[in-house]
């Protein structure tokens, strides 16, 4: 193969890609599904890792929960940030609600080796997610007093989070 045709077959590639990520990026923004915004927060009940119970209803003030799953690089990516939140604001509940089909104790190892801090909740048949319309991982939701208060699409760092969290004060 000559070098010309190298060089076209890397220019056909690139174009490809650009095509796909800007078809993608069109998507993401005018056609998949939005998270719920605003309203009253739906009420679940999901295990944590160590088999108990948390319902949200029964939380009070703020809460944030991260929607996530185990092999998606921008939810591993923000771990380092939400677990700094969680260590700077042990008052406010941040809770990882994982999507993975996998048994618990497979995420539990999973999570304690990527560094999780806080609790993270399993919703392995995204009945949760689903409700509350989350399409793209990671998404963060601040909740208050039991409504949605903001919701954020893709990663956060703890400066974000923390900007979320006071928006609602």
């Amino acid at each position: 193969m000559s070098w010309d045709n190298l060089k076209g077959l890397a220019r056909d590639w690139i174009l490809a890609i650009a095509v796909v990520l800007a078809l993608w990026f069109l998507w993401m923004q005018f056609l998949a599904p939005q998270p719920k915004s605003s309203g009253p927060a739906p009420d679940f009940a999901l295990a944590d890792l160590s088999g108990e119970e948390v319902r949200l209803s029964e939380l009070e003030d703020v809460v944030v929960l991260n929607f996530w799953f185990t092999s998606c690089p921008p939810c591993r990516h923000e771990i380092p940030e939400l677990s700094a939140f969680h260590t700077a604001h042990p008052d406010v509940p941040i809770f990882g609600v994982s999507i993975d089909r996998m048994p618990t104790p497979k995420l539990a190892a999973i999570s304690k080796k990527l560094g999780i801090n806080y609790p993270v909740l399993h919703d392995a048949n995204s009945k949760v997610a689903a409700e509350y319309g989350v399409s793209l991982f990671p998404t963060t939701v601040v909740i208050h007093d039991g409504k949605i208060a903001t919701v954020r699409m893709g990663e956060v760092n703890r400066r974000s989070l923390e900007a979320m969290v006071a928006s609602v004060h």
